[in-house]
């Protein structure tokens, strides 16, 4: 089971992979990073993801229509994807026996990168991944 600095190793071995990052949803750190980071600052880039992590993971309205918030540690939330003219942002919850507040940024250039690998490859990795 890998730990952090693994499975970023593992993430930035996707096609097109710019950079990645474990972060923590509710102070907005980073946990590990590897790569590149847009705009050059990882802790920036961390909080800033947070901030999009915390609305999708807190809030009713991105739900699943049954589901009555957090279930065995699992965020009602699987990941968000934000794509712009050159990239994407994958973002992935990791789940755990706790209430998780750790996600997995990968930045991944659009023309090189493959958007649907990468979301299964993410899910993949965040299953496996051991915190702590």
């Amino acid at each position: 089971m890998p730990g952090i600095d693994e499975c970023l190793l593992e993430a930035m071995q996707l096609p097109g992979a710019r950079g990645a990052a474990v972060v923590d949803w509710t102070s907005g750190l980073a946990l590990g990073t590897v790569g590149d980071s847009p705009g050059g600052d990882h802790e920036t880039t961390a909080a800033e993801a947070a901030e999009l992590a915390r609305l999708a993971a807190e809030h009713r309205a991105f739900a699943p229509e049954e589901d009555t918030g957090w279930f065995d540690g699992m965020c009602p939330v699987e990941d968000l994807i934000i794509a712009n003219r050159d990239s994407y942002h994958l973002l992935r919850f990791v789940p755990t026996t706790f209430d998780s507040s750790v996600f997995l940024h990968l930045w991944l250039a659009r023309s090189e990168g493959n958007l649907a690998l990468a979301r299964i490859r993410l899910g993949e990795m965040a299953g496996r991944l051991v915190l702590g």
